[in-house]
């Protein structure tokens, strides 16, 4: 949760389940407390995934209306259709395993329990 405000999602919450690959070398056990990382340029990719690909499919489709000469109505409802692709191709690709794999966050540290 450092950086995006993810960790605000979280508050209050003492027993969350998240699926976590365990790092080399780690020993845990069910009910350890560990901390868990996603490396910085997966966490990129899937901003960019994310946000990134609706964005540039909305400015590619309010570009098109505009140099095909339509009125802002139109380029809006292109903007609007360009996101949803944006949004069609970003899901598509995140429901492929390797893609899942790639942003699966790692347990990196077990904790000690805190008394």
């Amino acid at each position: 949760g450092k950086g995006c405000g993810a960790g605000l999602l979280g508050q209050g919450t003492v027993n969350r389940c998240v699926r976590a690959l365990i790092g080399s070398g780690i020993r845990v056990e069910e009910g350890d407390v560990v901390r868990i990382a996603l490396a910085p340029e997966n966490l990129l990719r899937a901003s960019w995934l994310v946000y990134g690909l609706p964005l540039g499919w909305a400015l590619i489709g309010a570009a098109l209306a505009y140099l095909a000469g339509l009125d802002d109505l139109a380029a809006a409802i292109a903007a609007l259709g360009g996101v949803g692709l944006g949004l069609f191709i970003a899901r598509r690709r995140l429901r492929s395993s390797a893609c899942l794999r790639q942003f699966t966050p790692t347990i990196v540290e077990r904790l000690p329990v805190p008394e």
